[in-house]
């Protein structure tokens, strides 16, 4: 579970890094709306930290663990989708890259929320 953990940290990270790229690109700011996709990938990425990561009981077995984690990650897309401007889909898009990656450590866990 700690390997889960950790994995899913470090995607946050490496997401995380990806906005602040943008954030410093031009290109990635729409010349319409003046708007940066990077402030809806940080976004997404706040949401996704709220995920408690703890494994809760019942949760000793890895893939329970792993299962549980990617419900949440669903949660958070159906949340993310319904409040947050997220005009060029990027911020949902970094969610769905998330969870699909945490999927990968079970090939049989399903990703509802990718994109």
């Amino acid at each position: 579970m700690e390997a889960i953990r950790h994995y899913f940290l470090a995607q946050l990270a490496e997401q995380e890094a990806e906005a602040a790229r943008h954030l410093g690109d031009g290109y990635w700011t729409d010349s319409r709306t003046g708007r940066n996709v990077g402030l809806d990938e940080l976004q997404a990425i706040g949401a996704m930290k709220a995920i408690a990561l703890d494994p809760r009981p019942g949760e000793e077995d890895a893939h329970i663990y792993l299962g549980r984690l990617l419900a949440d990650l669903d949660d958070v897309a159906n949340r993310f989708r319904a409040a947050a401007p997220d005009p060029d889909g990027y911020g949902i898009a970094t969610i769905g890259t998330v969870a699909r990656r945490l999927a990968a450590f079970d090939p049989s866990a399903r990703c509802r929320s990718a994109p």
